[in-house]
């Protein structure tokens, strides 16, 4: 199989997991709201942010750093494994006594008993990098697809008849769990590896270099990524968290899960062809365009309708909330891919130090609009995020793009007029949402998401972009 299938098979099945994986979830998020309350959500969101702060150290970067080596021994694999397991352990316990000042900071009793649970998905997930890295570096994405499927279904499954029955937040912590732990032992009944007894520093030297910067930069991301939550959290209401931690979880399933795609898929690729001293620069190109057209369109329709849309997903009309705040945060979703794509021309360069120092920079300005902002409404305070993304857009497209001599003039010029025809999507949904005020909300919701779903194909049928998004998925279908 050439390179350009095999980018377009693995790419597909990528897709398929993170859509599907997201998609359940955000079912089953619909689904359990019947039966909770947004104070619920917020209050699982808060625990979910330490959870994933956690998550990156317990990783220390050296997935990323595994997948770009030319040959990892069985033994590296093992000594990953074990320090991988050394940290979870390590932070669980921290976090358990630490879980009462969590709940005293946050004023949510609740919180210390239910982060003493939830945090057991640390080692749980330690038990899985390994195995996730393996299948990554060999293209397996078919089977990481079935695995996440299979785990997330039969956990979603337990989750919906607990809460049918007892109705309250322990059943977003049973959820949680049994995805970890479903996919754990999946994981290690279908893969082929088992670690040596043995433990060896000088393969985590190998790695180390490369990967200790990669791990702050990734600490950093992650804990600014996560401080709306936790502002939210301590200065307005949970009940605010849960609204927002729901906007930006389908602003996640419509931006981040397709730009993960390309970003986990085409890294590999890019790695070895710079591996074979090629010129990635049009390869960067082909994959930042498509992941813009494609991520920009699904934003742009939904952006336009989520007043309606949340208040029919989640079943309450208090929840157009958040729906109000998804189209705060749009052009964050949409701006995504150009802040996440770019790093990988670093990454494959191997200038781990620019991505730790450009993170730094990055999280500068969001201090300085968090601290500007959050005094103000809580709306200016979600608005915030756009602001924060498009004045991180130069800043990116500058530093990411020297390395292969793509200035900030091309870039914008090329994705420019993808942006022009996305602004036309949003303003024609919403200016006949407005024109329909006064009709029932199911009627005026589908109308919204046709004209976006409509306006759409006229502007961008003619564009290559667009095509190519096409010819990726008939590839994929070929080869089936």
């Amino acid at each position: 199989m050439g390179v350009g299938r095999q980018i377009a098979n693995n790419a597909m099945w990528k897709y398929l997991e993170l859509v599907s994986v997201t998609g359940i979830q955000l079912v089953t998020t619909f689904v359990m709201a019947r039966f909770l309350s947004p104070d619920d959500y917020g209050v699982m969101g808060l625990v979910t942010v330490f959870t994933v702060i956690a998550n990156v150290i317990v990783d220390s970067g050296f997935g990323q750093a595994v997948i770009r080596e030319k040959e990892v021994t069985r033994g590296d694999y093992s000594s990953i494994l074990y320090f991988n397991l050394l940290i979870s352990v390590i932070l669980y316990l921290l976090l358990y006594l630490f879980s009462g000042i969590i709940a005293d900071i946050f004023r949510k009793p609740i919180l210390e008993e239910i982060s003493k649970v939830t945090f057991l998905v640390l080692p749980m997930n330690a038990l899985s990098i390994v195995q996730i890295t393996k299948m990554q570096r060999d293209l397996k994405f078919k089977k990481l697809c079935i695995i996440s499927l299979v785990s997330l279904l039969m956990a979603s499954s337990i989750a919906i008849g607990f809460v049918y029955f007892y109705r309250n937040v322990w059943a977003l912590v049973l959820l949680n769990l049994l995805i970890c732990f479903f996919k754990m032992l999946l994981l290690w009944i279908t893969t082929d590896f088992i670690p040596l007894v043995s433990f060896s520093i000088e393969s985590l030297k190998k790695y180390f270099g490369f990967s200790k910067n990669l791990m702050i930069s990734a600490l950093i991301a992650t804990l600014f990524n996560n401080i709306y939550s936790i502002v939210i959290g301590r200065a307005y209401s949970t009940a605010d968290l849960g609204f927002y931690s729901q906007a930006d979880r389908l602003k996640n399933l419509a931006s981040q899960t397709a730009t993960q795609v390309v970003q986990s898929v085409t890294y590999p690729f890019m790695s070895r062809i710079n591996n074979e001293n090629g010129d990635i620069k049009e390869l960067y190109k082909k994959i930042i365009s498509i992941a813009l057209v494609s991520v920009g369109f699904l934003m742009a329709v939904l952006i336009g309708s989520s007043l309606d849309l949340f208040e029919m997903l989640m079943g309450n009309p208090e929840w157009r909330t958040a729906g109000f705040y998804f189209m705060l945060m749009g052009v964050n979703g949409i701006l995504f891919p150009l802040h996440c794509i770019n790093q990988n021309v670093i990454m494959v360069k191997g200038d781990s130090g620019t991505i730790l120092r450009l993170e730094i920079f990055r999280r500068i300005i969001m201090i300085l609009i968090v601290v500007l902002t959050i005094k103000s409404h809580i709306s200016v305070f979600v608005f915030g995020l756009t602001i924060y993304s498009v004045l991180l857009l130069f800043v990116n497209l500058y530093y990411c793009g020297k390395p292969i001599d793509y200035t900030v003039y091309e870039q914008l010029r090329d994705t420019l007029p993808i942006f022009v025809r996305l602004s036309v999507m949003v303003a024609a949904s919403l200016g006949i949402g407005c024109l329909m005020e006064s009709s029932p909300m199911p009627i005026r919701l589908a109308t919204t998401l046709s004209i976006g779903c409509f306006s759409g194909l006229l502007l961008f049928w003619n564009q290559k972009d667009f095509k190519a998004i096409f010819s990726v998925l008939l590839s994929f279908l070929k080869t089936k």
